[in-house]
């Protein structure tokens, strides 16, 4: 709880404690040669993947937010992969090589999974009057108003191809809802995946246009756009 109604306090705290549940297994696991990848996916999944998104069923999250949550997943998952910044790797190719979703899709997956459990909840238990009550009195402050869990429970629901007015009802259903979270849950990181790999491509390609041709790499042929460059790249190539 805080009293300025953001949870940047709760993403802090979240990083910080999956980061310790990751270091503590630095040694055992995550650089011990005889254990294989898969395995070491498993942990990950089970001791830090399940610490670092904990309670965010009942979080306002900002795009802010899950960028930070989303940061400090894939810079876990590039050092069990061991894949160093240089390799130029981008985040869609981490996750598909783990086979995992980003922390976008799990936090709005379990948000739509605490949805349902409120909406079967009886009418006098407060969870359920918080969602579905309204203020008789007061108004919001002037300017961009703060969001709230309704606002992104709406947006989750369209970016899942839920329908906003029907879901309650779909909710009654449990293995029809979990067929729609699965779904939509694929097809959010496909959009998501899809759309990264448009915006690379058309930084390339901006890039290409503005690039001068006369820092050329002699080994793999990139461009740069100062000496330095160069010379930093040519590191790389050396043994």
């Amino acid at each position: 709880m805080s009293r300025n109604v953001t949870i940047d306090d709760e993403v802090n705290n979240r990083i910080a404690k999956a980061s310790a549940a990751f270091g503590r297994l630095k040694h055992q696991v995550w650089e011990r040669r005889g254990i294989r990848t898969e395995t070491k996916l498993k942990v990950y999944r089970a001791v830090v993947l399940t610490t670092l998104p904990y309670a965010c069923e009942t979080w306002t999250v900002y795009s802010q937010h899950a960028l930070q949550l989303n940061r400090f997943h894939l810079s876990c998952l590039r050092r069990i992969l061991r894949v160093r910044w240089q390799d130029k790797i981008p985040d869609t190719e981490i996750l598909e090589r783990t086979n995992l979703p980003s922390i976008q899709t799990l936090l709005k997956k379990a948000q739509l999974r605490w949805a349902r459990h409120i909406q079967r909840m009886p009418d006098h238990r407060i969870p359920k009057q918080l969602l579905y009550g309204e203020l008789c009195e007061g108004k919001r402050s002037r300017g961009w108003p703060k969001l709230r869990y309704k606002d992104t429970l709406k947006a989750t629901l369209k970016s899942f191809n839920i329908n906003t007015e029907q879901w309650e009802d779909m909710a009654c259903e449990r293995a029809t809802w979990r067929s729609l979270l699965t779904s939509g849950a694929a097809a959010h990181e496909k959009h998501r995946t899809a759309e990264a790999a448009e915006k690379r491509k058309q930084r390339k390609q901006r890039d290409a246009e503005v690039l001068p041709a006369n820092y050329l790499c002699d080994v793999c042929g990139r461009h740069f756009r100062a000496r330095i460059g160069l010379i930093s790249h040519t590191r790389t190539h050396r043994k």
